[in-house]
């Protein structure tokens, strides 16, 4: 069975941060990545997992969006 419809495109970026004792902050860091400037939610991004090593003091965040949702400001002005 074939279809015409087209699959939603994803752009996954993972976060490293030199921080993981302090779970408060790296979950902020994580809400962020959800706000715009004005604190509203980005309807299509997504915090997929927040791994955090106690050891190596690292966290890594995996946040997700549609492609169809990224913007190009480098020719903005």
């Amino acid at each position: 069975m074939s279809s015409s419809r087209v699959g939603l495109r994803l752009a996954a970026c993972l976060l490293n941060v030199s921080e993981a004792g302090r779970k408060y902050i790296v979950e902020n860091i994580a809400k962020a990545a959800l706000l715009d400037k004005n604190g509203k939610k980005h309807p299509q991004v997504s915090v997929l997992n927040i791994f955090s090593d106690q050891d190596y003091k690292r966290s890594v965040i995996t946040i997700a969006t549609s492609v169809d949702k990224l913007v190009d400001k480098r020719n903005q002005a």
